[in-house]
């Protein structure tokens, strides 16, 4: 069992999920692609997932991810997003290989963006994650045990200050 943090970069800075504006006009495409990956993989209940992706739509009194506090408010333009690993710190059993999938089907529906998660057991595992001109690209690392921090620091120093 692993506890997943991640750490967006780009377009936003986001805490404990990564929120990625799907593409203007394909909205419906996006939501449908997301909606049946969901229903073909329930989780223990029977009812879809609760942490693998989940849709977004940014609107007044909507739930809605967690922006780093030192940022000023972000400018969400997209009117749908797709949500990395929706339930931020709560423990929930995670659906990482089922949300890998769903965002390699639904790349090119999406702009670009950026951002990192690290697995913890003894934080050994760093994912690179960047979508880029409607392709996922992923890259895994394995690290000694408490490296991955240090790693991440390495990649992206602009994310320094939020690893403590």
């Amino acid at each position: 069992m692993h506890t997943v943090r991640v750490w967006q970069v780009a377009p936003v800075h986001t805490e404990w999920t990564a929120v990625l504006p799907v593409r203007a006009g394909r909205e419906e495409e996006a939501r449908r692609l997301v909606t049946e990956a969901l229903a073909r993989n329930p989780d223990m209940g029977g009812g879809p997932p609760r942490n693998a992706i989940g849709l977004f739509e940014p609107g007044p009194g909507r739930r809605g991810p967690r922006f780093h506090s030192g940022d000023s408010a972000p400018r969400l333009s997209a009117a749908l997003y797709l949500e990395f690993m929706p339930a931020g710190p709560d423990m929930v059993y995670a659906q990482y290989e089922l949300a890998h999938r769903i965002l390699e089907s639904s790349a090119p529906l999406l702009e670009d963006a950026r951002w990192y998660a690290i697995l913890t057991q003894c934080e050994d595992i760093l994912d690179c994650w960047e979508l880029v001109a409607g392709r996922l690209r992923y890259e895994r690392h394995l690290t000694e045990e408490e490296q991955a921090r240090e790693l991440l620091q390495q990649l992206e120093p602009s994310l320094r200050r939020r690893l403590d």
